[in-house]
């Protein structure tokens, strides 16, 4: 027999509320859908008690016009891709504290029922080095529906506090909250944590401005409307853990804390933490990307790398850097600058450079017992492959002549050079060179007393004199600020375009992921390594 199809019912705390001849717009908590149409409106109060009072889709589809089930099927999807529905399932009568619990695990999980009784038989044990702390948790978790919170006399894990969860049928959860220089961190409110990322928390402590070191085992000053208002979140974190379970939710990439200050300001915050990268742990390549948008919007895809609070690295911004003839951008709180030809291609110039300090710490110039290597990261594996490759070529000493160049400056190129030499005076002068054989080009703008200004490389001359230029017009612009352009890359989208064709095509170097590129790559982020073949 063919199992029973899934009965689906609308969640009590979806409202609806009209738009007029726009449609009908459908909202639970922070979260909206709506339904557009001129009869939409009318659609739903048709449709509505049947959601209400439980439906299969295949009865209820069956049961509407022929002509309307489209629009049916839209609305069903659109309910079900924003969790607005439910699984029918057996009920109870609900206690006081089931009450107050229902609600939030309902917006988190299609089986709340279930997730109550799971929370009913759910114990929790708490560590504390906080007296106050810890009896406001206990009453927190008592509100909340757990039936057992008793005192755990575990070994310390360094924070002010932590709870472990026990859900019948699943192993323990662990949970935390740390404090220090007037800012207070509870959860993770989506996921479980682990030794490990209690350590990068008190890292994280460690590393604030002003006032050394948190121990994190003491209770920091603070009004204790905020011991209340922590203790319920880290309540909150842990029911929503029961609904993950029962649910069988996967985590999270990142884990998500709620940051509180004493002055009451509380948010949720990514707790970001790249791994550093193996340049000689071989790994497969990341899969090819979706097409890439524009650079705003790659951007605004990897907000969560600077988060104000976790980020691994600062928001790029032009802050107050001139943004002509080239844009010019900084990471906040680094020296880094990154160069384009527009603010938002400097501002992902900031950020790969800041990105590259992270993800080789130990810098970036050591060879691997094959020989040199060139190490690249970029918002498309594409990106990532052209720098990586960029960077192997460029740091080759052997193999270049010089040449003159193939063709005269095309437009782009000329107005960089009229900058770079009318605009700022700078008397330099360009170095071609040509690697037999290879097809390749690189381009290097020297200053008077021959210092390096700008240098890239590519198959195509035109990109990587283009690419030099930039560097060179950027160094100059952002002279007498704080921080420095990177004189040498191979990092726009021409160049990296052309020389990750380039090594497909010629087979003279062979490219792979360094280890730990999948948690980048997971992030946003793709990370590649070239070696001669």
């Amino acid at each position: 027999m063919s199992e029973p199809a899934a009965a689906w019912r609308l969640k009590s705390s979806v409202r609806a509320r009209s738009l007029a001849e726009e449609g009908v717009a459908l909202s639970m908590g922070a979260t909206a859908v709506v339904v557009r149409g001129a009869r939409a409106e009318a659609v739903w109060r048709a449709l509505e008690p049947a959601l209400r009072a439980g439906y299969t889709r295949q009865a209820l589809t069956e049961r509407f016009p022929a002509r309307g089930r489209p629009f049916l099927e839209g609305v069903l999807d659109q309910l079900e891709e924003h969790s607005f529905l439910r699984e029918v399932e057996e009920e109870h009568a609900l206690s006081e504290a089931e009450r107050v619990a229902y609600p939030h695990l309902e917006s988190l999980t299609a089986r709340p029922y279930a997730a109550l009784r799971a929370l009913a038989g759910s114990g929790v044990r708490i560590r504390s080095s906080c007296p106050l702390l810890e009896a406001e948790v206990r009453r927190a978790l008592g509100r909340a529906g757990f039936r057992e919170v008793s005192a755990d006399t575990g070994p310390a894990t360094g924070a002010l506090l932590t709870t472990r969860l026990s859900v019948p049928g699943h192993g323990e959860a662990l949970h935390l909250v740390a404090s220090g220089h007037g800012v207070w961190v509870s959860g993770p409110r989506n996921a479980s944590a682990d030794p490990e990322l209690v350590e990068r928390v008190r890292d994280w402590f460690s590393s604030l401005e002003e006032g050394g070191v948190a121990d994190g085992t003491g209770e920091e000053p603070a009004a204790g409307i905020v011991r209340s208002l922590v203790a319920a979140q880290l309540a909150l974190a842990l029911v929503a853990r029961v609904a993950q379970v029962v649910d069988g939710t996967p985590p999270p990439a990142d884990p998500e804390f709620m940051v509180t200050t004493d002055e009451l300001v509380s948010e949720p915050h990514p707790f970001v933490a790249l791994p550093v990268l193996d340049p000689e742990a071989g790994a497969p390549l990341a899969p090819a990307a979706e097409p890439p948008g524009e650079v705003p919007d790659r951007l605004d895809a990897v907000a969560h790398l600077w988060d104000r609070v976790f980020g691994p690295v600062g928001e790029p911004r032009p802050e107050d850097l001139e943004q002509l003839p080239v844009g010019l951008a900084r990471v906040e709180r680094s020296p880094v600058l990154g160069a384009g030809t527009t603010t938002a291609e400097a501002r992902l110039d900031a950020l790969l450079a800041a990105l590259h300090t992270v993800a080789w710490p130990r810098g970036e110039g050591a060879a691997a017992p094959e020989g040199p290597l060139g190490l690249g990261l970029g918002l498309t594996p594409e990106a990532a492959v052209g720098e990586a490759v960029g960077g192997l070529v460029t740091a080759d000493p052997a193999g270049w002549k010089d040449a003159d160049p193939p063709e005269p400056m095309s437009a782009p190129a000329r107005r960089m050079w009229a900058a770079l030499t009318l605009r700022f005076g700078v008397d330099a002068r360009s170095r071609w060179q040509e690697w037999d054989g290879t097809g390749l080009w690189r381009v290097a703008v020297h200053g008077p007393d021959g210092a390096l200004l700008g240098a890239s490389a590519a198959p195509d001359a035109d990109a990587a004199v283009r690419e030099a230029l930039l560097r060179a017009v950027a160094g100059a612009q952002a002279a007498g600020r704080d921080g420095r352009v990177a004189p040498a890359a191979t990092r726009t989208a021409p160049v990296t375009a052309a020389l990750a064709r380039w090594a497909g095509e010629t087979g003279l170097v062979r490219v792979r992921a360094p280890g730990g590129a999948g948690d980048w790559a997971r992030r946003g982020v793709y990370a590649a390594v070239a070696v001669w073949s």
